[in-house]
C-alpha cells in the first residue's frame, strides 16, 4: 500500500477490470409508493492502473427506470476494453470520459454512474486527496441526513420507530392510501424535522386534501406526490407557500431541471439516476442558479455510492443519504451514520473500503 499513499501525476493507463454482482438486503422490508424491496442487487467494479492504484464504482439498477441487473452488468463488462484506453489527467478528462461512456452503456444511467465513480475514486487516490478536496478544495464535513421510514405495516411500526431515536431528520414514505397515521406517530414521538415522500402514489385530489394537514403537522416538504406524467398539474400546488414540493422521479437528469421552476420548489439528485458524480455536480449548480432547493438522495445502495453522493451534498440544501444504513449487509466500510450524521472520511478517494475477504467474480 505504500506506493498508493504517494500522489502521482500524469495520465494513468487502466490495466485491470474486475466486476461482481452482490445481493443487498434491507434490514426491514423497504416499501415505497411504487416498489417493495425485499432485496436489491448492485454491480460493483474495480479498476486498477499500472501503479497499483485502484478505484471502485457501483451500479444500483432501478426496475422503476427499466434497469435489470444482468443487463447492467453486461454493459459494464463491455466497457472494460474501452476503459483500458481511457487517459485521465484532470477532472475535465473524467467529464469527457463520462460522456463517452454513455455511448457504451446507454440507456443505463446506473452503469454510467459506476464508471464515473470509479474514475473519480482512482484519480483522487492517485492525487493522495479525497474526492471532496478535489471538488470543493476543502476537507469533507459531516452531513445531517434524513433517516427514512418506509411504508409500514402495523406489526412493523414499533421496531421501525425505535430505530429513529436520536435522528433529527426523518422522512416518511406514503402510498396511495394517503394515510397520515405514520406522520402523526412520528410527530407525537419525536422532536424531529419531518419530510414526506409519496413516490408518485397520489392523485391531485389526495394532494389537495393532504397539504393543509401536513403543513399543520409541521412537515418540511413533500417529495414527488404525483407521477411524472402529471407534472403539468403541479403548478397550482407549487404556489402553496407553507409546504414546498420537491421533485424526484420528475427530475432524473440535467435535461429535466429547466422544467422545475413553477412546478416544484426543488428537486432530488441521485447519482444512480443521473449517471454519476459528474452530472450531479452540474445539476447542483444549475438548481441553485434557478433559485431551487436541492436535495441529494440515494437508493438502497452501499456506502460507496453514499460517499460519492455525500460529496455533492456538501453544498446541497438537504441530504437524504441513509441508503446504506437501511441495509443489513453493506459491503463497504468507513462511512458511519450516527444520530443523523453521515461522516465522510478524510482519506484518499471516497474514503470507504472493502473488507480483505471481499472477492471478485
Amino acid at each position: 500500500m505504500g506506493k498508493n499513499q504517494t500522489a502521482q501525476t500524469g495520465p494513468f493507463p487502466i490495466l485491470k477490470f474486475f466486476c461482481r454482482t452482490q445481493t443487498l438486503v434491507p434490514r426491514f422490508v423497504f416499501r415505497v409508493g411504487h416498489t417493495t424491496h425485499h432485496e436489491t442487487q448492485s454491480i460493483f467494479i474495480r479498476i486498477e492502473d499500472d501503479d497499483g492504484f485502484t478505484g471502485h464504482g457501483e451500479a444500483a439498477p432501478s426496475k422503476f427506470f427499466g434497469e435489470v441487473a444482468d443487463d447492467v452488468r453486461q454493459k459494464l463488462e463491455r466497457s472494460a476494453d474501452w476503459l483500458r484506453g481511457v487517459s485521465i489527467r484532470s477532472i475535465a478528462d473524467i467529464e469527457a470520459a463520462w460522456a463517452e461512456a454513455w455511448k457504451i452503456v446507454q440507456p443505463s444511467r446506473s452503469a454510467q454512474c459506476a464508471i464515473d465513480v470509479a474514475l473519480w475514486d482512482l484519480f483522487a487516490r492517485r492525487q493522495g486527496k479525497s474526492v471532496c478536496e478535489l471538488v470543493w478544495n476543502e476537507k469533507p464535513r459531516a452531513l445531517h441526513s434524513f433517516a427514512t421510514i418506509g411504508i409500514t405495516e402495523e406489526h412493523e411500526i414499533e421496531a421501525k420507530l425505535a430505530e429513529l431515536h436520536g435522528h433529527p431528520l426523518i422522512k416518511i414514505k406514503m402510498d396511495h392510501r394517503a394515510d397520515l397515521d405514520a406522520v402523526r406517530r412520528v410527530r407525537d414521538r419525536f422532536d424531529a424535522t419531518i419530510a414526506v415522500d409519496a413516490n408518485c402514489a397520489w392523485t391531485t385530489d389526495d394532494l389537495r386534501a393532504l397539504l393543509p394537514p401536513l403543513a399543520d403537522l409541521g412537515v418540511l416538504f413533500v417529495e414527488q406526490p404525483l407521477s411524472r406524467d402529471h407534472d403539468a398539474e403541479m403548478a397550482p400546488f407549487a404556489r402553496e407557500p407553507r409546504l414546498p414540493l420537491i421533485a424526484d422521479e420528475s427530475c432524473q437528469t440535467a435535461a429535466d431541471i429547466e422544467r422545475m421552476p413553477g412546478h416544484f420548489s426543488g428537486f432530488n439528485i441521485k447519482i444512480g439516476k443521473c449517471g454519476g458524480l459528474t452530472p450531479a455536480l452540474g445539476m447542483l449548480r444549475r438548481g441553485h442558479e434557478l433559485g431551487l432547493k436541492v436535495m441529494v438522495g440515494c437508493r438502497l445502495e452501499s456506502s460507496l455510492n453514499i460517499a460519492a453522493a455525500a460529496v455533492v451534498a456538501q453544498r446541497a440544501d438537504y441530504a437524504d443519504l441513509d441508503g446504506a444504513w437501511l441495509l443489513g449487509n453493506d459491503p463497504f466500510q468507513g462511512l458511519p451514520f450516527v444520530d443523523g450524521a453521515v461522516t465522510l472520511a478524510d482519506a484518499p478517494g471516497f474514503g470507504v473500503k472493502l473488507p480483505n475477504d471481499f472477492t471478485w467474480d
